[in-house]
């Protein structure tokens, strides 16, 4: 098949150097030829595989370069993953597709093609434009990316792109010096090496680590080789019949009818999986890598049918770009026929509010209350009065918040949650409010079963990343483009279903102390989350509506990404004195009107009521990830750390006006306030750190995106700070924060036994390998925000454990609410159990000062 230049590279070389200006005299001449043909062949792979390079290239930027840590891939091999070995296989086959979608083409597409331009001057038909060895190379680059990315060691990039090229020379000489009817042999000596490969994997899965991912490497390499010779022999067929000749009595479909029916196989099975996406998304969950890889086949495969088809003839690529223009046209000015926004909208749901035509009652009204159980105090102890606070920081966040406030309850005999006056969360930690404020509801207060402290784990070990991967590049994307669509749903009501499934799962587990399916069916109207958000704060006795008894307030952050203001979503009403510059959005949403705090309306409401769930999923709209949350008229919301990321800011509003009432009341020495700020991020300032310059276009981007995590986190966290300085007779700053170095800290064993602890160490070295060593705080990057590996879970726990020394602050403030309510510190032994060394290491405790 000499007349196909296109099909391997040494010909196709010596086809373009024919066309270079330079000859073969003197070396330079021979140099400039070579550099020539370089850029030419260069300037082909960009028009013939443009698209697909665009893809490799976001698929090599998202899984090795953006900051997504090791953790989505410890989570593929430890023992105790929620995945079983399908989660390989799923990726395996994903990766195949994302492979098989760069390779193949429409045959019958270029027979039309040729077809079309018969009889055109200088035409040459497209089976010998076509470059098939390109389209040979790069579907081999999914599976050496994902072999690469299984290991983190220093320099290993080098070892894999040294084995990528000795791979590519082998099936170059393979493709030259291996006779066509020997290949096969060659094939099946790679298949039985597969079968041992896999075999060997599908042994030591879960049971050894680093042996586990030389496995799974070893098996995308062999793969490389099989799916290129199946590439090599179909091209070559493929070229086989074209150079016989065209018949036009016979239509192209048929002449290439193999190839034909595997493509709209293909096509088919991709509307099929679509189909599953959008409809059935509850029946099966799919890990991230594997949703990731197959959308990129599917864009792949639907943007090169759609290139292929228009390019048939001159005719097709005129009425495909008069139908783009139009629909341009009509999506930028038509004002009926647009871009479809309505499943963006914050919809309500079904349940009658608890208010039910009351108002909600006022933060004086809750003052009181708590002004009563100050004076009703007996003990000799000022009344600890606490403030919490969490930082964002996706499923992390959640993880810690809802961790350490399920810790203290436990230690305090469920006395803690009743010294809470309120709860001011962002983004993660307000998931993390919901599990806890779950945990509030079902459960008494009047002591903690040692069951409940593995709630939190029991929700954040699973997927919350896959539906909003799917939504972002599918299904939210195809009903922004159809006007008429009617969907109400979007990727932030399937992640709220999924964070209230998960909840309701955990607390099920717990209450009845078993194990349950992992898609056991419980019925909407079954999860606690999806209950109306007034309900967890509110109840009704014969004098009316009153606030529930030892139930902190809930300020659950959001910014209106309209002008970049922050909303709070508060179970009382918030004058504008002290919260002077937050949009009351529970008021617009429940009430006749909001008004100031001198009574003058500022304007109406539209009675809408909303699930805890959607309240606190409405502070982590990460951006991408998430969609905005549109409220009817008053905006669209996001993430609240785009407007500050501690939860402080509110918090030291709550501050400043409960100090006032107190002193207002003369009830000082009666109490001590406390802000408790769970902090999950680092915590260094670095604001002397040596910078250089940097471009300025870029410059602006960056403060404006590190303002709220940088600027006003790191302004309220030492305002925090300071105002404990100045007064810490009146006011106690506690920092609860995640010891990211002891997350990874592999001296620190969670096992007893010697193989499991061999395996955390591995999965703690390949955690902290590549971490940021310059700075005094090396905080491990999570990946996707949603995703937690149980190891990680585990460490977390261990830094939490109440038996760990460390926060003599903290454990100041629980001895003082045990001194308060007369309480008898509980067993610790459960704590101890996280980390089987800590037994031999106990820890003295400080006592409350009376």
């Amino acid at each position: 098949m000499s007349t196909y230049e296109n099909n391997n590279l040494r010909s196709y070389w010596r086809l373009l150097s024919k066309t270079t200006a330079f000859g073969n005299g003197t070396w330079l001449s021979r140099l400039l030829r070579w550099f020539q043909t370089a850029a030419k062949l260069i300037t082909l792979v960009l028009k013939d595989a443009g698209i697909e390079l665009i893809f490799l290239l976001i698929f090599w930027y998202i899984i090795t370069v953006m900051g997504q840590g090791r953790d989505l891939i410890v989570s593929l091999f430890e023992p105790d993953s929620i995945y079983s070995i399908d989660r390989i296989y799923w990726t395996i086959l994903s990766a195949i597709s994302f492979s098989v979608s760069m390779w193949i083409i429409p045959a019958f597409l270029f027979q039309q093609r040729d077809r079309a331009n018969a009889g055109r001057r200088f035409y040459k038909s497209i089976f010998k434009r076509h470059l098939f060895f390109i389209h040979r190379v790069l579907p081999l680059i999914p599976f050496w990316l994902l072999a690469f990315v299984l290991f983190n060691e220093k320099y290993i990039g080098f070892l894999f792109i040294g084995l990528s090229v000795i791979q590519l020379m082998l099936m170059f000489l393979f493709h030259e010096k291996v006779k066509e009817e020997n290949r096969r042999w060659y094939a099946v000596a790679v298949l039985i090496l597969l079968a041992a490969a896999i075999t060997w994997f599908t042994l030591i899965y879960k049971i050894q680590y680093s042996e586990a991912k030389i496995a799974l490497a070893v098996i995308f390499y062999l793969l490389a080789f099989l799916m290129h010779y199946v590439y090599l022999l179909v091209d070559s067929r493929l070229q086989r019949e074209h150079q016989r000749g065209d018949h036009p009595q016979v239509s192209a479909f048929r002449r290439y009818s193999i190839n034909s029916w595997v493509y709209v196989s293909l096509l088919v099975l991709h509307v099929f999986i679509v189909l599953m996406i959008f409809n059935a998304h509850s029946w099966f969950e799919i890990a991230p890598e594997s949703m990731l890889l197959y959308l990129f086949s599917l864009d792949i495969f639907i943007i090169d049918l759609v290139v292929y088809f228009f390019n048939v003839s001159a005719r097709r690529r005129f009425v495909g770009a008069v139908l783009f223009v139009l629909v341009v046209a009509v999506y930028g000015f038509s004002t009926s026929f647009n871009l479809n926004l309505r499943h963006y909208t914050l919809d309500g749901i079904k349940d009658t509010s608890i208010l039910n035509r009351a108002q909600r009652l006022t933060f004086e009204d809750k003052y009181n209350d708590l002004k009563k159980e100050i004076i009703a105090n007996t003990s000799a102890t000022p009344y600890p009065i606490i403030l919490v606070s969490g930082e964002g920081g996706g499923s992390r966040a959640g993880m810690w918040f809802s961790e350490n406030l399920i810790n203290f309850d436990y230690y305090t005999r469920g006395s803690f949650r009743k010294h809470i006056f309120s709860v001011s969360t962002v983004s993660g930690s307000s998931v993390g409010a919901s599990t806890v404020y779950a945990f509030w509801d079902l459960t008494d207060g009047g002591g903690v079963d040692e069951k409940w402290l593995s709630l939190p784990s029991k929700v954040y070990n699973n997927n919350f990343v896959g539906s909003s991967i799917s939504g972002l590049l599918l299904t939210d994307l195809l009903k922004l483009l159809l006007p008429f669509s009617t969907s109400l749903t979007d990727r932030n009501n399937i992640l709220q279903q999924e964070e209230a499934f998960y909840t309701q799962r955990a607390c099920l587990e717990i209450m009845k102390d078993t194990g349950l399916a992992r898609k056991v069916n419980i019925p909407d109207s079954a999860r606690i989350l999806n209950r109306d958000f007034m309900s967890f704060f509110y109840t009704r006795d014969s004098s009316g509506l009153v606030f529930k008894k030892g139930r902190p307030l809930a300020f659950i952050n959001t910014c209106r990404s309209n002008d970049g203001r922050r909303g709070i979503f508060s179970p009382v009403k918030l004058g504008n004195d002290y919260f002077n510059d937050a949009i009351d959005i529970a008021g617009y949403l429940y009430e006749d009107s909001v008004c100031d705090y001198t009574g003058t309306r500022l304007c109406f409401s539209i009675k809408k009521t909303i699930s805890l769930g959607q309240v606190c999923n409405s502070s982590e709209l990460f951006p991408l990830f998430s969609a905005p949350a549109y409220i009817d008229s008053l905006g669209s919301f996001v993430d609240g750390g785009y407007h500050e990321n501690t939860g402080l800011k509110t918090t030291l509003d709550i501050y400043q006006k409960l100090k006032e009432m107190l002193q207002k009341d003369s009830l000082q020495g009666k109490y001590k306030i406390y802000i408790v700020y769970l902090k999950n991020g680092s915590s260094e300032k670095e604001l002397y750190k040596p910078l250089s310059s940097e471009i300025p276009i870029v410059l602006p981007l960056k403060a404006f995106s590190s303002q709220p995590f940088q600027g006003s986190a790191s302004y309220f966290e030492e305002r925090a700070r300071y105002i404990d300085s100045r007064d810490s007779t009146a006011l106690n700053y506690i920092v609860v924060k995640l010891d990211n170095q002891m997350v990874i800290d592999n001296t620190e064993p969670a096992f007893a036994d010697a193989d499991s602890i061999k395996i955390e160490r591995e999965i703690l070295n390949d955690l902290s390998t590549g971490m940021d060593t310059s700075k005094r705080e090396a905080t491990l990057r999570f990946p996707l925000a949603r995703w937690l590996s149980n190891s990680v879970i585990r460490r977390m726990r261990m830094n939490a454990s109440l038996f760990r020394p460390g926060n003599e602050k903290l454990m100041s403030l629980l001895n003082t609410v045990n001194a308060v309510n007369r309480n008898t510190e509980p067993s610790l032994d459960v704590f101890r159990n996280l980390k089987p060394s800590a037994a031999r290491t106990p820890r003295k405790r400080p006592v409350a000062k009376e």
